[in-house]
């Protein structure tokens, strides 16, 4: 039975490639790795920015994760954050963008009903 211990960002690396290889590294050392990012979606954006892939490891393996990391010279790509969950990427603008078109459609609606 698997640990529902929370994940943890360990490092953003610039490829889906590195990405691979250092999670089925860490898989060889036991510990389990996933990976998130543009580039495993069904739209593969693998140019740029865009083109990043988080490596995420449990909380209780992020010690041993981190050595491996400086062991592979990898070490300028750890996160020092605390995220705990995968974020969508989704900019602020177009969030607010989209709720003020929906306002608008309501407004609309309820114009057209008077």
């Amino acid at each position: 039975m698997q640990s529902r211990e929370p994940f943890v960002r360990l490092a953003t690396l610039g490829d889906l490639a590195s990405a691979q290889v250092f999670a089925a590294r860490l898989g060889a050392a036991g510990i389990p790795a996933r990976l998130h990012g543009e580039a495993l979606g069904p739209y593969r954006v693998t140019v740029g920015d865009m083109a990043a892939t988080q490596v995420w490891v449990g909380r209780g393996d992020a010690g041993e994760a981190r050595r491996l990391l400086d062991e592979a010279g990898l070490g300028g790509f750890a996160d020092d954050s605390p995220d705990t969950t995968p974020r969508l990427g989704v900019p602020v603008p177009l969030v607010f963008g989209a709720l003020a078109i929906v306002a608008l459609m309501v407004l609309i609606r309820l114009l057209l009903l008077l």
